[in-house]
Parts: structure tokens; sequence; C-alpha cells
């Protein structure tokens, strides 16, 4: 299913490539004059909303740590990378990169061009590598680091995937019994004459329903997902509420909250590993992380840092040795100590290293437990749905039988 996801993504943005020189041949557009006086050409739209997915995005960044590391130019690297494409739209993507370097532009004022493209975060440990002079080893870093939180993500995928497997077999299970066995049965009972118990009268009723109101049921079903979709994802009072809601889920919310942090603490391992300054590091991740919550924290942590404040101070902790430390529902005790001793020791970035891998372990073990927890759960819950009906179903015979007798 993936690879033929990634089949249609590609067709419809070759597609849209295609349309979009073809009205630009049509309605040319004018052309801005450089400081120099040459002109350049303008970005089009689709141009500049160019995506890349995370596998190709994986294969750029391997390729191009590997050629620049075999002193290959980085002219010559794109140009590498672009030849072993195969989609038009980056084929186009990587041209207008190389014409950008040829003309003095840095590999991350380029990326930066295409912010569907390359992630915020990315451009910059790109930019900060190339200051430093460590863009090898810097893309050699991003790889090992997407490639961690890919597995990472099959993992979770992985733990998700039975029980979701299980509950939509469970609804096709129960929505086909209501929809062709119960008629058939009630038509049974019909002609029979019988006196039917509450429960079989129950299951035949809402049958009754399910078949003569499908249509509506349908849309009505899509509206609500498609509601619950756009009120929890585009209405940012939805979304603060909708990650209440997951916080306060007892596993779930702590699977969340420290998937959070994970982020962060890679994020921000990577960027000031890079030579990134620590308040620079906080105002990317800031931009990069999803969760609104945490996204206001990290602005205030930055702000504080501006101000003089210590990070581990923003984060709750006001004296190690005394354990001092306020109540901080989004950064843990332990996080804010181990920060405490990066700032005290220099190696804040070491420590954000360590945090990340202490989360990865914590939530792969939260994971485990959800998948012997909650499969159980659900295979009890789905015989309980199906065991209903059934009964329902058996219940009119277990009286004919006593009416016989």
């Amino acid at each position: 299913m993936t690879a033929i996801a990634l089949k249609i993504r590609g067709f419809f943005s070759d597609l849209w490539f295609n349309l979009d020189l073809f009205f630009a041949k049509i309605f040319k557009s004018k052309t801005n004059e450089t400081v120099a006086g040459a002109p350049t050409e303008k970005l089009s739209f689709s141009m500049r909303m160019i995506r890349m997915s995370v596998k190709d995005r994986l294969f750029f960044y391997d390729q191009m740590s590997t050629l620049i590391g075999s002193g290959v130019t980085l002219i010559d690297s794109l140009s590498i990378v672009m030849a072993q494409t195969k989609a038009k739209s980056l084929k186009k993507l990587y041209k207008e990169m190389i014409r950008d370097i040829n003309t003095g532009v840095g590999l991350a004022e380029t990326m930066r061009k295409f912010p569907h493209a390359f992630p915020e975060i990315q451009s910059a440990l790109i930019e900060a590598a190339e200051k430093s002079g460590n863009l090898k080893l810097v893309l050699s870093e991003l790889v090992e680091e997407m490639e961690s939180a890919q597995d990472f993500g099959k993992k979770v995928t992985g733990a998700m995937f039975y029980p979701v497997i299980l509950v939509c077999m469970a609804l096709a299970l129960v929505v086909g019994m209501l929809t062709f066995v119960i008629p058939k049965v009630a038509k049974i009972y019909k002609d029979a004459n019988q006196a039917l118990p509450q429960l079989t009268q129950t299951v035949i009723n809402i049958s009754n329903y399910v078949t003569a109101n499908w249509q509506m049921l349908l849309i009505g079903l899509i509206g609500i997902i498609l509601a619950f979709w756009f009120l929890f994802s585009k209405i940012r009072a939805g979304r603060l509420a909708w990650e209440n809601i997951v916080s306060a889920v007892p596993i779930l919310g702590a699977i969340s909250k420290e998937r959070n942090l994970m982020t962060i603490c890679a994020n921000i391992a990577m960027l000031m590993k890079s030579g990134v300054l620590i308040n620079e590091a906080f105002a990317i991740t800031e931009k990069t992380i999803a969760n609104l919550h945490y996204k206001k924290a990290l602005e205030e942590i930055r702000r504080g840092v501006v101000m003089g404040k210590e990070v581990s101070e923003m984060m709750g902790l006001e004296d190690i040795k005394l354990q001092k430390f306020k109540d901080n529902k989004y950064f843990p005790l332990q996080m804010s100590q181990l920060i405490h001793i990066g700032e005290t020791t220099g190696q804040i970035a070491q420590m954000c290293t360590k945090l990340k891998n202490n989360f990865h372990k914590s939530i792969e073990y939260k994971l485990r437990n959800i998948s012997t927890v909650i499969e159980p759960l659900m295979i009890f819950f789905v015989a309980i749905f199906v065991g209903a009906i059934l009964l329902a179903v058996m219940l009119p015979f277990f009286n004919i039988g006593k009416t016989i007798s």
C-alpha cells in the first residue's frame, strides 16, 4: 500500500508540474532584476510547493553524504542525485538548486526556497554545517537520525496495526450481520408469528434502520469524520482541546508526552552539535514541533534564555542540591536535572542525546505493554458485540423449544 501511495503521489506531482509548465508558457511572468542587473527566473507556484517524501529526502541526504565524503564537489553531487531521480518535479528542484549554487548561493539558502521539500530544522543544520565546514559529518548524522526516526515510526505503526485491523474487521462483521443476516432471520420470525425477546427485537429494529437509511448513515459518518478532522487539526482551539484529551488518556498520554520530548531533545542535540546557539536551537525547534502546548513552552524557554536565565530553570528546576522543583507538566524532573548538569559542564547537546535515548527506550517499553494489554481487551469487546448479536438471533429458537415441550 505504501508503494502504491507513493506512485500515486508521484503521478499527481508530475501532473501538477507539467500543468504548471504549460501555463507558464502561456502566461510568462515578469522577471526580477538582481543587484548586478541580470534577470532571474521567478519561482513558479508549483516549484515553491514541491514536496518530498521521507524516503526521497532520506535518499537525497544519504547520497549527498556519500558523495561529498568521497571528495565530490557539491554541484557534481547534486547532478548525480538528479540523474538518479525519476520524478520530474524533483529533477526540476535539483536543477534549480544547482543553478543557485552556481551563482554563489549556499546549499542551505537554496533549500529554504523549497520549505515543503526541506523542513526548517534540516536547512538550519545544513547552514550551521556550511559555516563550520562539517557538511559531511552533519549529513551523516542527519541520515542516522532520519533512519532512527523512520524505524521508530514503524514500531509505533506496528504496535497499533493489529488493534486497528481488529476493530475494522469487527465493525465490518457487525455491519454485515445487521445488513445481510438479520433481515433474513427477521423474515423467518415474522412468518412464524412468534413473540420475540426484547434483545432480538432491538437488534431487528437496529437492522431495519440501518438497511433503510444506510446512505444517510454513511454520509453522516463521513461528515462527522471530516468535521472532527477539521476541528482537531485546522482550528487552534480544537487542536489544543485534542492535545488535552490525548494527554489525559493513561498510557497514550504518556507516550505522546515522551514522543514530543524525544523530538525536542533530538532536534536540540543535532542543532547544538552543528554549532547553532542554544536560543536559536530552541527557536528552530519551536517552529518544527507540532504540539501547540510544547510550542508555547519552547517559546517561553527561548525568551528566558535571551533574558539570561538557564534552560533548567525555565523547565522548573530551582536548586539541584536542595531538589527544589516547580511542578511542570511538560518537562519532567529528570530532564531538567540532566539539562542543568549539561549547562554546568558545557555538554547540553550530549545530555539532550542521552535524554532522547532514554525517552526512546521508555516509549518502546510502553508500546510493548500496549500490545499485550490492548489486544486481549479488543478481543473481549469484539466478542461481546458479536456474541450479543448471535444471542439475539438464537434466543427465539430456545423459546420455540420451550413452547413445543
